[in-house]
């Protein structure tokens, strides 16, 4: 019952996640009821193209995993496919930021402090590929290189 009210609610979101204007930069796609996957550029990288794979275990009322694939074997173990922005660890594969379950994981403590705490409510979906894109366009220095 809470798998199908997940992938109806994530159904709901994902299409207004596509029918807004910023989505216009963006290639979203969903492999998986549960999983969503972004290709999308710094501003100041258009030619850079970064796939983000969001995988939620139950939507909205938990953060998604954060991945980046290789968009050559679809890998997501792969730290050349990260980009380099602030809280993102690419030889760890994973971020630590407070809209990843990554993150929480991390910071358990962000669970209970205002500032950091996951938020459920609107277009969870949304918000977090308007997190992703912000932080590329304005933090991104690049493609991880090892």
């Amino acid at each position: 019952m809470d798998d199908d009210l997940s992938r109806l609610n994530l159904d709901q979101d994902f299409q207004e996640a596509l029918a807004c204007e910023d989505a216009t930069r963006w290639k979203l796609e969903r492999p998986e009821p549960l999983v969503v996957l972004a290709a999308m550029s710094s501003a100041k990288q258009p030619e850079e193209v970064f796939q983000a794979q969001f995988r939620w275990t139950k939507y909205p009322d938990g953060p998604p995993s954060m991945k980046f694939r290789d968009m050559a074997t679809g890998r997501v173990d792969v730290p050349t496919a990260w980009p380099v922005v602030r809280g993102f660890r690419p030889k760890s594969l994973d971020a630590c930021v407070s809209w990843c379950a990554e993150g929480f994981a991390l910071h358990p403590e962000w669970q209970k402090d205002p500032r950091y705490m996951w938020v459920s409510s609107g277009n969870v979906l949304l918000k977090v590929l308007r997190f992703l894109q912000g932080e590329l366009d304005v933090h991104c220095q690049g493609r991880f290189r090892e």
